[in-house]
């Protein structure tokens, strides 16, 4: 969405107009011609009012966005691994040797260790 620094400055509305009686007209221009408006409290910006419409479209893109990363991700791994599959594994305790730990060790630690 391209927005001129005019459009944006007239979607902001503080939130004091909310109670000097604009508030119904605000409403009225969010649903019947979709506008949205950014709302500011202490001249920040503090929420965004849009109609139930774009709420809508927003959350379903949302969703969809999330679904695509999910697949993005599933084929990330199984990338992963297909590479993987053919390279040379190591047994662990030969990884714990090399690091001139035991066995024994490794146990007692693991039993101090508590996980969430």
């Amino acid at each position: 969405m391209n927005m001129s620094l005019l459009d944006y400055t007239e979607r902001l509305v503080p939130i004091s107009d909310f109670s000097q009686g604009k508030a119904g007209k605000i409403f009225s221009d969010v649903a019947e011609n979709n506008k949205e408006y950014i709302v500011l409290k202490n001249n920040q910006p503090t929420a965004v009012l849009v109609s139930i419409k774009e709420y809508e479209d927003i959350q379903r893109k949302i969703a969809k966005l999330e679904r695509l990363m999910e697949y993005v991700e599933n084929i990330r791994l199984l990338k992963l691994s297909e590479d993987r599959k053919n390279s040379k594994t190591v047994p662990f305790a030969n990884l714990v040797a090399e690091d001139e730990f035991s066995m024994d060790e490794i146990e007692k630690l693991s039993e101090s260790v508590e996980l969430d």
